[in-house]
């Protein structure tokens, strides 16, 4: 079983990696500012989601995946007034463009099974947070479609909702940890090998 984690290079990402590894799958990592250090893997490259080419080298790269994991993810903070053009953008490439060109490379492999990283933040409003929050409403009503799209052709979509993870990118914000990566990855990594096909479309949110 091949696996591909993009954004694994810590937090979510990488527990959801070390998870597979741990149940023996073969798993192909990458990140956007360098390639992951993380033994065990089969392929690590740097790979930046928002961009075309590199999405469909890193695919080319890993083979044929069983299930995709799109996790990368980044979050920019910051009144609506002062918020610019730019920073909306680099938000929306990585969360959302980013999660089309990973989720059509699968489509295009044939991969059985896709499962993207939301967030609780896409079924609410955030201050501060708009392009962030929209990009996370959005990646829910991607893979909601997609599901509809391969169910078909036998490819399981779902997303996951995580609340407030102990992560990096949590301390941008003033929300307390609540529950940690590995909580995450083994919601994950059920969504990947073990969840019936009866949950395509699903969005699952874990934020106990």
């Amino acid at each position: 079983m091949l696996c591909l984690v993009t954004g694994a290079s810590r937090g979510i990402g990488r527990a959801i990696a070390e998870s597979f590894l741990a149940a023996g799958a073969r798993v192909a990592i990458c990140a956007s500012s360098a390639a992951p250090q993380l033994p065990g893997a089969a392929l690590s490259v740097r790979c930046d989601v928002s961009d075309e080419e590199q999405v469909r080298r890193f695919f080319q790269e890993a083979g044929k995946p069983d299930c995709v994991v799109i996790n990368a993810g980044i979050l920019e903070r910051g009144p609506i007034e002062e918020f610019s053009a730019a920073q909306w953008d680099r938000v929306l490439g990585v969360n959302l463009r980013g999660a089309f060109l990973c989720a059509r490379e699968a489509f295009r492999a044939r991969a059985k099974r896709i499962v993207a990283i939301g967030s609780i933040s896409g079924t609410i409003g955030t201050a501060h947070s708009a392009a962030y929050n929209a990009s996370k409403w959005g990646l829910t009503g991607l893979i909601k479609s997609l599901a509809e799209e391969g169910r078909e052709r036998g490819i399981f979509c779902a997303a996951v909702l995580p609340g407030s993870v102990d992560t990096a990118m949590l301390k941008k914000t003033p929300f307390e940890p609540e529950i940690s990566p590995q909580d995450v990855a083994r919601v994950v990594t059920f969504l990947c090998t073990e969840a019936p096909f009866a949950m395509t479309g699903s969005a699952v949110e874990v934020f106990g």
